[in-house]
């Protein structure tokens, strides 16, 4: 692993990431660590259901996937032909193909589709970890365009909430957040100007997979209010929270 786990995190704790392995032990084994590292891990046994979650993962959220990830030797439908597929639907995911050096005469291919990262079976940690910050790091580059103004809530004049790449950044610097923070923006920014209850907000922690109570909601909103524009974050008594512009 990289030196700098904090690094890789910055990186990684904004995206969603499918992962497609139909060896189970190996996948429950890696899935468990990329859980600490990605906001999302969705899994898939095979191509064939990989392709499928990775289109209703675009028809729940209307973006696709940060990051996929896939084997090439799986049942039903390889890992060569998930990645085409991909790229049909959009030549500019990017992914990372997992692959055991017997596996040599599939290479040209996933490089003729654009595939350029690789991770090598048996996995070592160290370069697994560093192709997914370099990877990622280039996900991040990528720059905010005025050209989707559907994808940034403006919470003041300099203050913007990035929908697709979970980002909040004042001018051109930053706000780091924490997972859960994260978590908590995505749906504030959902119900944005309206009131978002308790109940609503630890099912959505809930659903992905963090136990959290009351007392420790008020604790995490009150550090998120902290990084947020002045009564842009508002607790409605006995309802819930509200995110509001303070234009």
């Amino acid at each position: 692993m990289m030196d700098n786990e904090h690094l890789i995190i910055e990186q990684t704790k904004r995206l969603s990431l499918l992962f497609v392995e139909d060896n189970e032990p190996f996948r429950t084994r890696i899935v468990k660590v990329l859980d600490d590292y990605f906001y999302r891990v969705d899994t898939a046994v095979d191509g064939q259901e990989g392709l499928e979650k990775y289109n209703n993962y675009y028809d729940a959220k209307n973006k696709h996937y940060d990051l996929v990830i896939s084997d090439i030797r799986m049942p039903r439908m390889n890992g060569v032909e998930l990645a085409t597929e991909i790229r049909t639907i959009n030549e500019m995911q990017s992914i990372i193909i997992l692959s055991a050096h017997t596996e040599a005469d599939y290479l040209l291919s996933l490089i003729n589709l654009g595939v350029a990262q690789f991770i090598t079976k048996p996995v070592q940690y160290p370069q697994m970890f560093d192709t997914l910050y370099k990877v990622c790091h280039k996900i991040n580059q990528a720059p905010i365009t005025p050209l989707h103004p559907n994808h940034i809530i403006s919470l003041t004049n300099t203050i913007f909430w990035d929908m697709d790449k979970k980002l909040l950044s004042e001018q051109e610097n930053t706000i780091t957040l924490t997972k859960y923070e994260i978590l908590l923006m995505e749906l504030l920014t959902k119900k944005f100007e309206q009131v978002c209850s308790t109940d609503e907000i630890l099912s959505h922690f809930y659903l992905n997979n963090i136990d959290v109570s009351s007392d420790n909601l008020r604790g995490m909103m009150m550090r998120l209010r902290k990084k947020l524009p002045e009564k842009a974050l508002n607790s409605i008594y006995g309802m819930g929270y509200r995110l509001s512009s303070v234009h």
